[in-house]
């Protein structure tokens, strides 16, 4: 079968971090692009005219490198985790991000964060093995632990979640994928998909969330497919 072929090209080089580039994320509506370095900031990038600027740097937030950012689905607030064990919130106040809550409780490197698209739940992953998943409470003034989930036994990379149920998944140093949800109240992993010879380093479902796909240092992409209770074939 004939592969389609996209042509891509650079249209602009954001530079100003002062060391490694870890991470990028858009706000929902395309305007802001958001980055992370081992610099210790955050910055803020947007459009003016025909030209890329820096709109904000976020300092002041983190002692260690910070490594994953993540933008509410409402684009007012941006979470961040860092090596230094915390995630910190930010919110838009008067047209102005600033830090408003610091996350604390993971023993080593945040690894990745991700928000649920209610924007009501979000998720944090670590180096010490575990997932944490917080209750966003007050519009995002206020952060409530709802569940801390050690299903791994190794370093998570990755967190993210379904694109419409509130349904978690991690991929993790142990070479497998853990699937989590709330079960009245609580917090459970209700189940691992395992087929990956090494570490799982990121997964994305699709947008109607019936695919995870899954990356792994074992040289594959794996593309995993949901099926309903009761069936013959597989289970997620």
């Amino acid at each position: 079968s004939k592969i389609m072929e996209y042509k891509l090209t650079c249209s602009a080089v954001l530079e100003g971090h002062l060391e490694r580039v870890w991470c990028v994320a858009w706000n929902p509506s395309g305007t802001l692009l958001a980055s992370c370095s081992s610099d210790k900031t955050i910055r803020l990038w947007g459009r003016e005219g025909e030209r890329w600027v820096c709109k904000a740097v976020l300092l002041d937030g983190h002692e260690r490198t910070i490594r994953s950012v993540a933008w509410s689905p409402c684009g007012n607030i941006l979470a961040a985790g860092s090596f230094d064990a915390t995630v910190t919130i930010w919110d838009k106040h008067d047209g102005e991000f600033k830090c408003t809550s610091t996350l604390e409780g993971h023993e080593n490197e945040v690894k990745s964060i991700a928000w649920s698209s209610s924007g009501s739940l979000l998720a944090t992953c670590s180096r010490d093995k575990s997932v944490w998943v917080w209750e966003v409470l007050n519009n995002g003034e206020e952060f409530e632990c709802a569940g801390v989930l050690h299903s791994h036994t190794q370093d998570v990379k990755c967190v993210r979640w379904h694109p419409h149920n509130e349904i978690l998944a991690s991929a993790s140093y142990d070479n497998t994928i853990k699937i989590y949800r709330d079960d009245d109240d609580d917090w459970v992993a209700c189940g691992s998909l395992d087929g990956h010879d090494s570490t799982v380093w990121s997964i994305a479902f699709n947008n109607s969330g019936d695919k995870l796909a899954s990356c792994s240092a074992d040289q594959t992409v794996r593309i995993w497919r949901s099926y309903k209770p009761g069936n013959s074939e597989g289970e997620m």
